[in-house]
């Protein structure tokens, strides 16, 4: 394809810098909790069995390996269940304001269905899409407002014999054609 008809595609933005942000952070800083309590916890039951057997004479042939595991064992379900417990958060929080926008975008295209484009108060989400959204909205009204001046300018009657005034009457016409939709 060639670039011109690139430029009209529509865009799908997957991403929102800000709450991924959020999102990152307060991942990294659980898992490095979770990470440095999981250490400590470990740390603290070598400790004991070192202390235990420290004055031991006889080793048994088995080296730290079955001990070091059994203490990993013990502390991966404690991560993994923190871990879930993060994700259904997240999902949660994720769906909240995905769902406040599309919440305010429905809004804003049932105003439009009904053709009620009148200036409404401004709803507290930021979001990307609904700023498009209002920004097409404003333009639209803008639009429809020249429209209708250029509807209240026609004449109420049009005289075909004079050529001046059908010329008039033409232009506005074609002014009028391009301040509509191309559908």
């Amino acid at each position: 394809m060639n670039q011109q008809a690139h430029q009209y595609r529509r865009r799908r933005r997957f991403v929102d810098k800000v709450i991924q942000g959020q999102l990152l952070w307060g991942l990294i800083v659980i898992e490095s909790l979770l990470f440095t309590a999981g250490m400590l916890v470990i740390y603290n039951d070598l400790q004991i069995t070192l202390q235990e057997n420290m004055y031991r004479v006889h080793q048994d042939g088995g080296s730290g390996r079955p001990l070091l595991l059994k203490e990993l064992v013990l502390i991966f379900p404690w991560i993994i269940t923190a871990n879930l417990l993060l994700v259904i958060v997240v999902d949660r929080r994720w769906k909240k304001v995905v769902r406040n926008i599309i919440l305010h975008l429905q809004d804003i295209l049932y105003r439009v269905r009904r053709l009620d484009l009148r200036i409404y108060p401004v709803q507290q989400s930021d979001h990307e899409v609904l700023q498009q959204a209002k920004k097409w909205l404003d333009k639209e009204r803008d639009r429809n407002a020249s429209l209708q001046s250029r509807v209240n300018e026609l004449p109420a009657q049009v005289n075909i014999t004079d050529n001046a005034e059908l010329h008039h009457l033409r232009e506005s016409l074609k002014t009028m054609g391009r301040l509509l939709p191309d559908n």
